[in-house]
């Protein structure tokens, strides 16, 4: 190939690429729908995210359309998009799910960008998918409905997992000093969450449901599955106790451990406060340049920045209590947490893009001489971009708050926004408060 053909070929394929995701990082993509946010605006920030719903990534911005939906009080539009995010989830298998491993994707898109990749979200995100859609139909009065995501979310936990650890076992990664770096970085911002598949405030949710729908065995189990992924918090410590002495399982050796069991009172009724706050922060990226065979070459990398100071605790009024919310689930370190566990498929397929780049870089040379390499790397670097995507309406961190108070209604207020409360003897109340940006969504169900 001449040279000048060589070079307008270039020029061509960088400007087809230019309105791709390839040059549009998605935090990019995704400023306009937070600045809504930051204004209280969700139907600006829905209309923002229309686009988005019929291309290669419609199941991440259907999973960005629930969760605006949802802070906007459209919990029908909102259900109906989590739907649409559903049923992408299911094209794939969760080996796809938790490594990418969709081949022929695979083999188009890691020889030029992982942004080429179709998303297929990740295990985190499907388990609060099912989660949210739970509040979806419980806030319409759906209780059977809010079960089905229930059960699906605890299903969701258990396959991530046993995907991931099967899926991990043909996977080795590649050895780099600054490799190696990064993924310690990741380990630390990571540190609360042990994992990305079990996810505490899920748990705890389900659970509340589960009892309020008469099924207190597997609400203890749900429990016991948060207090390991949070043992030190007092709320599921308490909770874990209760539920132990109401079933008489390990109610003895419990309260040991964690102190007598708190009961209602036969006048009182049962109050679940779930706090989400926070935007979870975006990936940001790393690149480590080096040569090979006189080539110059880069990788570039997702990985997660510290994100600033945690959410302080919410503090609620409810007649003469002071209620005040514990920390679950913090979402910001599940997702350091999501990223270093797929770092060996991405390594994978940053070692089979590094090997086309570099035949490319070798034909070019061959073809071109020193234009034709210099041409060749500097499209290689232009279209290394570390893969930014993930769901980022989510919040940053998820905090509960759970126990008895006398029967009655009390009117509750957080901000601008207010509701009422009504407690029944032996019923459950659910209490949503949601803060992102400038909107608070609050909203609470006698179950």
């Amino acid at each position: 190939m001449p040279k000048r053909l060589m070079v307008m070929a270039l020029v061509m394929v960088l400007a087809g690429c230019a309105g791709s995701s390839l040059f549009q990082p998605y935090p990019a993509r995704m400023a306009p729908v937070k600045q809504a946010l930051e204004q209280g605006n969700s139907q600006a920030a829905l209309k923002q995210l229309e686009p988005g719903l019929s291309g290669s990534d419609a199941l991440l911005y259907a999973q960005e359309a629930g969760r605006v939906a949802a802070l906007g009080g459209d919990y029908a539009a909102s259900q109906n998009y989590y739907r649409e995010a559903m049923a992408e989830y299911s094209r794939y298998d969760w080996k796809a799910l938790v490594s990418l491993s969709d081949i022929t994707a695979q083999v188009g898109g890691s020889t030029v960008s992982d942004n080429l990749i179709p998303y297929h979200g990740q295990a985190y995100e499907r388990v609060l998918v099912h989660q949210q859609q739970s509040l979806n139909y419980l806030w319409q009065g759906d209780l059977e409905g809010a079960m089905v995501e229930v059960r699906r979310a605890d299903q969701a936990q258990t396959e991530s997992l046993k995907a991931y650890q099967n899926a991990l076992k043909s996977t080795r990664a590649l050895e780099n000093a600054a490799v190696d770096a990064e993924l310690n970085e990741l380990d630390r911002q990571a540190g609360k969450a042990p994992n990305s598949f079990i996810n505490a405030y899920v748990l705890l949710s389900n659970a509340a449901i589960y009892e309020a729908n008469g099924q207190p065995n597997d609400a203890l189990i749900d429990i016991r599955k948060a207090l390991q992924v949070y043992p030190d918090n007092r709320m599921l410590q308490r909770e874990l106790v209760r539920l132990s002495c109401q079933l008489s399982i390990d109610c003895d050796a419990l309260s040991r451990r964690y102190g007598d069991p708190v009961m209602p009172k036969s006048d009182q009724g049962r109050l679940v406060v779930l706090y989400e706050t926070g935007f979870l922060p975006a990936r940001s990226s790393v690149f480590i340049p080096f040569t090979w065979d006189g080539l110059y070459q880069q990788v570039s990398l997702p990985t997660y920045r510290a994100g600033g100071p945690e959410p302080a605790p919410l503090t609620l009024t409810v007649g003469t209590e002071h209620l005040t919310t514990e920390a679950v689930a913090d979402l910001d370190a599940m997702a350091a947490r999501a990223l270093r566990e797929q770092y060996p498929f991405i390594l994978l397929r940053q070692g089979i893009r590094l090997t086309a780049k570099h035949n490319a870089n070798r034909w070019a040379e061959r073809k071109g001489g020193d234009l034709g390499a210099i041409t060749m790397e500097v499209f290689n670097a232009l279209t290394e971009q570390a893969d930014k995507r993930s769901w980022l309406t989510l919040p940053r961190q998820a905090q509960a708050w759970a126990g008895f108070l006398d029967a009655g209604e009390y009117p509750v207020s957080v901000g601008s926004e207010r509701t009422t409360l009504t407690l029944s003897p032996g019923r459950t109340t659910v209490l949503w408060v949601a803060r992102q940006g400038g909107l608070t969504r609050i909203q609470s169900i006698l179950i």
